[in-house]
């Protein structure tokens, strides 16, 4: 067991055993095991290959309320891979003394009682209310929170992503220098009554890193790529009787850096855009979602959309190759419709159906999720593979598990993608790809 865990399980002992003494602590959080095997597919290449790993997350999170109107929240992350080490810790292997603890969450609650508002203050969790398309991750940011007269909630924040560029860079005195990668957002909504919600939100990303977009370090576009762009949407959900609607439209706006030795930018302009209805059925709910991102149709701007810092879209449909599985962890993670199409410049149309259903025979449970993904456009300006077959592909998806003793949860999903004739054209010598599928068998224990 690694030393680290060690060290954290002793002092969450010695907080239990000084109870009722202590009793403003609050210890939860969440175990899981999962062994995954995939084929994996690289655009361009025909020829499928598989993906095998066994890995575990464990997540740790100790709240303290300090007073009435403070607490204190810090929230860990050990992740390990069965067998292997890095040099950071993760070490599965024989022995498995690795430094492996993360810390995911550490932040500071203040309640504002005169305003109805809240402010937190350092690592935290942030999503954005466009189902994480332009943002769903931990950050370092001071972000306030509240309800103000007619119904009305807002958010304002403000975080730090990076300073001077990216990770890897050498800091040593260049702290002076501004390259850093700051987002703020403001988000307002109003609610009528319980049943409908409408709002609005403003995101701005100022990213001074002078990577251009074809020298973009590891570690994602948010981050790395110099960048000035604006987000502002509207977003809504209406509830009646049984039967529920949300969406949104997103607008994206700004500039990129295209050629960082002749300091050149070229102007951003893209559009995304989703709806889903669902209905609440005996034991469970099923939902059907329609996607849009608008594709590259400029041969000088780049008229594609950007960002998604996170990686971590539409995690709810059920699915696990075209969209996010909401269950992987580091490992193994597939976004295809994000990566071929949007980030291609071709756009998306998708339409995604959902059933999550609830005490089935032997007390199991099943989510269900199956998708059709075609490109916006087959021959937009900027494409990055010239015209193609409109075609992404289908897929078909499900989980089904069973808990015990309260708390164990034992589930199998997996997925299966027919890929289409966008990737046979991707393909330089026009072969057939092939189809895609993805298995995980997960315990989980909540807590």
């Amino acid at each position: 067991m690694s030393k680290s865990v060690k060290t954290f399980i002793a002092v969450a002992a010695m907080l239990a055993l000084a109870a009722p003494a202590m009793a403003d602590f609050k210890f939860s959080g969440e175990f899981r095991v999962q062994g995954h095997h995939q084929t994996v597919q690289d655009i361009g290449s025909n020829d499928a290959r598989s993906f095998n790993i066994i890995q575990q997350r464990f997540r740790p999170k100790l709240d303290y309320r300090v007073n009435d109107l403070i607490s204190l929240t810090y929230f860990a992350e050990v992740d390990t891979v069965w067998g292997e080490s890095i040099s950071l810790g993760r070490d599965g292997r024989t022995g498995a003394d690795g430094y492996n603890v993360q810390t995911k969450n550490l932040y500071a609650d203040l309640k504002i009682p005169q305003i109805d508002s809240n402010f937190r203050l350092g690592l935290q969790g942030l999503r954005d209310s466009f189902s994480g398309v332009v943002f769903f991750d931990d950050f370092a940011a001071a972000n306030l929170s509240g309800k103000m007269p007619f119904n009305i909630d807002y958010q304002l924040f403000y975080s730090k992503w990076d300073t001077n560029a990216y990770a890897g860079r050498d800091r040593v005195g260049l702290r002076t220098e501004y390259k850093d990668t700051d987002f703020y957002g403001i988000d307002v909504s109003h609610r009528y009554g319980d049943f409908a919600k409408a709002g609005v939100a403003v995101y701005y990303l100022d990213n001074n890193s002078n990577f251009d977009i074809n020298n973009i370090p590891a570690g994602g576009e948010g981050v790395n790529l110099d960048a000035e762009v604006w987000w502002a949407g509207l977003y809504g959900d209406y509830r009646f009787a049984n039967l529920a609607f949300q969406g949104f439209a997103l607008y994206q706006t700004g500039e990129v850096l295209v050629d960082a030795p002749n300091n050149t930018y070229a102007d951003t302009r893209a559009w995304a855009a989703t709806v889903k209805g669902s209905m609440i059925i005996p034991n469970g709910d099923v939902g059907l979602r329609y996607i849009y991102f608008s594709p590259d149709d400029s041969e000088q701007d780049l008229e594609r959309f950007y960002l998604s810092q996170g990686n971590y879209e539409f995690t709810d449909e059920n699915l696990m190759i075209f969209l996010v599985d909401k269950w992987v962890n580091n490992e193994g993670k597939n976004r295809r419709a994000i990566t071929d199409a949007v980030e291609s410049g071709y756009g998306l149309h998708a339409v995604v159906g959902s059933a999550n259903l609830r005490n089935l025979p032997m007390n199991t449970y099943a989510n269900l999720g199956a998708g059709a993904f075609f490109v916006a456009k087959k021959d937009p300006k900027g494409g990055d593979f010239g015209e193609m077959n409109r075609t992404l592909g289908y897929e078909v998806a499900a989980r089904v598990g069973k808990v015990f003793a309260d708390k164990f949860d034992v589930s199998l999903r997996g997925a299966y993608a027919f890929l289409g004739k966008f990737y046979d054209d991707v393909d330089v010598n026009n072969n057939d790809a092939d189809d895609v599928y993805t298995v995980a068998l997960m315990a989980r224990v909540p807590f």
